[in-house]
């Protein structure tokens, strides 16, 4: 019976060969974007799994409530960990850490490298899955000499890893240096984590360093927390929400706990609650792998009922000689299941191909090596695909009645035509806003690409100081400004690409003492300002030419405005406890996302920390001039890492999500124009095909081609029409909803959906267009010679 069913279904697939075709190539299109889409929904889904104890490991962030709205970030007290540890039960395990340890020089003898590792306690080595390849795991970070490094970088200093154990390294990071000894080789951190030091130092050392800078009013430490199995982690976070309080009377500062592997995709919060962050874009593809299969079944169902008057006789017939209904469903069912089996192939013959610049886009390392599981999931979806567009014309076909189809009066019912109309009205509103979407996003990131930030980022490079500290940073930073083609140069303790440190230490005459701002802490060197081009409004930058600068602090406008200072310039602050002389308020910049709005800040003269030089050059000759640049930061630091971007660079890579988002979602709106409007072929195929005769008449009675290509334009351009009324408003609702999401957004101009509406309507006449052209030019003898 099986091969009986095989053998009709080679067979209408031969007699068919244009529907056949269509059919085939959206599915496999659409197939291969549910399949692609899924590899990356799997992948970003995996991020920060990989941890044994995943279910238990939390991360600690902590709420900042302030006037303007509580803010949370990662950062808390250094103390936090080992006392919610001592002093909860439900607490198994706590390590605090610090990523204030960037771009490290490590040198082994005339090796030298630049490295991102952390300080951690040594209790994180159990709390996160961390293969420890060589050495002992419990003595790993016990002592601040030690130090464990990653495989791959046990590999740059000693190519074999095995070779590392126990050797000495120098280490040097702003002022501070030592000798360590590496005490253990950790394999790597895997690609889904977030997390992925290339070296841990003990977190003793940091104390050390800092001297008294670990307190309950210092947030420079993140925590981790492993909490007990049947922890209520509800009410775990209200019993803490209080309990930097308890240790520092006058904080605003709540303490709370998120899954550690939740943190990836629910990275944004709202006044203290988790309120969405990258899963946003999971749901958002998953709707657009939905939609395009949805247009791609579309398809299958407009042009297989379209076609069924011609099937009709095949139907009445083999009822006519015994067959049931039940048989006749799985003769449709499985021509359908054949046609998607064949889709499958080829969509994953597509995948193959495109995986290399899919991974490309996506900056993911996908591949095609499928588990069991995946085939299954896979199968799945072919299997759903099926039954989706093959059950209604399965029935719908398997219900001719016999009399009727062999009497020739069987005739398509108003509904079915209008249900296919409605569906072809489906296809084109899911794609004009993909469309509109897309043009949303590119107008919104070339909007935040051209905002004035308050700050100069063109022809300044970021560089690296690794290993350049102390006399020697100062000796580059002045020398660096007689190179030919540099303006100007200064340090900086911040990345200008987000938030970095922050304090609430920062009073004021006449600050209320229930009131506390939380203030960006910056730490510049002379000129910063005048080397990024900012703006002071009012008084001076710090200068060589006065005294005594690290007793001076600069404003920003955001600053004076929440402490509600009128003529700030000569009055003083307090920063922990040190009196602060302000001498200048420089205009707002963005040190943060355009989501953002500016935050108070503060700039305070304190080069010896500087973590990025920047170097003002001018736009000509600028190969040369770094070359000069670098020829100097050799010659001031022999054997160090030289390395830069420039601040455009850094600038552009904040926005990479929303360029990948735009990119995606440009080819995945491509795809489903394209599967939409083969549709539409076929439907117009279709439609010449049952016309055939009236177009003959027509044409002899003087219609001219014009107006026969205008006839049968006509009917696909009303639903196209509809199409946009739909759209439109639709895509607008959810542009603003996205828009939403930045401070400086750009706006929703009219014509944005005309020319989306436009290009739309442009593409499906130009598809009908072809066809009516074809069958308006056919001679009218040819149709009517049977008549």
């Amino acid at each position: 019976m099986l091969k009986h069913y095989l053998t009709l279904v080679i067979r209408n697939f031969r007699k068919q060969k244009t529907t056949f075709l269509i059919n085939l190539i959206g599915l496999s299109f659409g197939l291969a974007c549910v399949f692609l889409i899924y590899m990356w929904i799997q992948d970003e889904t995996n991020v920060n799994q990989y941890n044994e104890h995943k279910d238990q490991l939390f991360l600690v962030l902590t709420n900042h409530d302030n006037e303007g709205g509580t803010v949370t970030i990662q950062y808390g007290p250094g103390l936090l960990a080992d006392a919610l540890e001592e002093e909860l039960p439900e607490v198994e395990k706590a390590a605090a850490t610090s990523p204030f340890i960037e771009d490290v020089s490590f040198s082994y003898g005339d090796e030298k490298i630049g490295s991102d590792g952390l300080f951690a306690e040594q209790d994180m080595l159990s709390m996160f899955t961390i293969p420890i390849l060589y050495g002992n795991p419990s003595a790993g970070l016990t002592d601040i000499n030690n130090v464990m490094v990653s495989e791959s970088m046990a590999k740059k200093l000693f190519n074999d890893p095995k070779e590392a154990l126990g050797k000495s390294l120098e280490w040097q990071v702003f002022d501070f240096s030592n000798e360590v000894t590496i005490s253990g080789v950790y394999q790597d951190f895997p690609q889904s984590s977030t997390l992925r030091p290339e070296f841990l130092m003990a977190f003793d050392y940091f104390k050390q360093m800092l001297g008294g800078g670990i307190h309950w009013d210092n947030h420079n430490a993140v925590s981790y927390v492993l909490l007990k199995k049947e922890t209520d982690v509800d009410f775990f976070n209200q019993k803490i929400d209080g309990f930097i309080k308890s240790k520092l009377a006058d904080s605003n500062v709540r303490p709370m706990v998120q899954n550690f592997g939740d943190t990836y995709l629910h990275g944004n919060y709202e006044n203290g609650k988790v309120a969405g962050g990258r899963v946003q874009y999971v749901y958002l593809f998953s709707i657009i792998a939905l939609l395009v299969l949805a247009i791609a079944c579309v398809n299958f169902i407009n042009l297989t009922t379209a076609k069924a008057i011609s099937r009709s006789k095949e139907v009445g017939i083999k009822k006519a000689i015994g067959a049931d209904r039940k048989q006749l469903i799985y003769q449709f069912l499985i021509e359908v299941i054949s046609l998607t089996s064949a889709a499958l192939l080829l969509a994953l013959i597509l995948v193959y191909f495109l995986l290399p610049q899919f991974n490309q886009i996506t900056h993911k390392y996908l591949s095609l090596n499928l588990s069991f599981q995946q085939w299954a999931i896979i199968a799945g979806i072919g299997l759903f695909t099926a039954l989706m567009s093959g059950i209604y014309p399965a029935f719908y076909l398997s219900g001719f009645k016999p009399s009727s189809v062999l009497k020739g009066i069987q005739r398509g019912t108003f509904g079915e035509m209008l249900a296919r109309r409605g569906l072809v009205v489906f296809q084109f509103t899911v794609s004009l806003i993909m469309i509109i979407s897309i043009m949303v996003v590119g107008k919104q990131i070339s909007h935040v690409k051209q905002q004035s930030l308050g700050y100069q980022r063109g022809n300044v490079l970021n560089i690296t100081p690794y290993g350049l500290s102390g006399q020697r940073f100062e000796t580059f930073v002045e020398r660096v400004k007689d190179v030919p083609g540099v303006q100007q140069a200064s340090g900086i303790f911040h990345s200008m690409m987000g938030a970095g440190s922050s304090t609430i230490g920062l009073t004021w005459p006449g600050k209320d003492p229930n009131t506390n701002v939380k203030f960006e802490n910056i730490s510049v060197g002379y000129d910063l300002i005048e080397t990024l081009n900012m703006t002071m409004l009012e008084g001076r930058s710090f200068s060589k030419d006065y005294a005594a600068e690290d007793t001076k602090i600069i404003l920003n406008e955001a600053a004076i405005k929440a402490m509600g200072m009128k003529d700030p310039i000569g009055k003083t602050v307090n920063l922990w406890g040190a009196d602060k002389e302000i001498i200048g308020v420089v205009k707002d910049f963005n040190f943060e996302s355009l989501r953002e709005n500016v935050k108070p800040a503060f700039l305070k003269y304190k080069p010896e920390t500087a973590q990025h030089i920047m170097v003002k050059i001018n736009s000509e000759n600028t190969q040369a001039t770094i070359k000069g640049i670098e020829s100097l930061y050799h010659e001031v630091s022999p054997g160090d890492v030289f390395e830069y971007k420039f601040l455009d660079e850094n600038y552009q890579s904040q926005y990479e999500a929303e360029q990948r988002v735009e990119t995606l979602a440009m080819y995945f709106g491509g795809l489903a124009i394209l599967i939409s409007c083969l549709g539409l072929f076929g439907l117009a195929v279709f439609s010449a095909e049952k016309r055939k005769k009236e177009i003959g008449v027509r044409k002899v009675l003087g219609a001219s081609i014009g107006t026969i290509v205008k006839l049968m334009t006509g009917e696909f351009a009303k639903l196209i029409l509809v199409a946009i009324t739909i759209a439109v408003p639709i895509s607008w609702w959810a542009s603003r909803q996205w828009l939403a999401g930045f401070a400086y957004r750009t706006s929703l101009d009219w014509w944005l959906f005309m020319v989306a509406a436009v290009v739309i309507m442009l593409i499906a006449m130009l598809t009908v267009g072809t066809q009516a052209f074809r069958a308006a030019n056919v001679n009218p003898v040819n149709s009517l010679r049977d008549e």
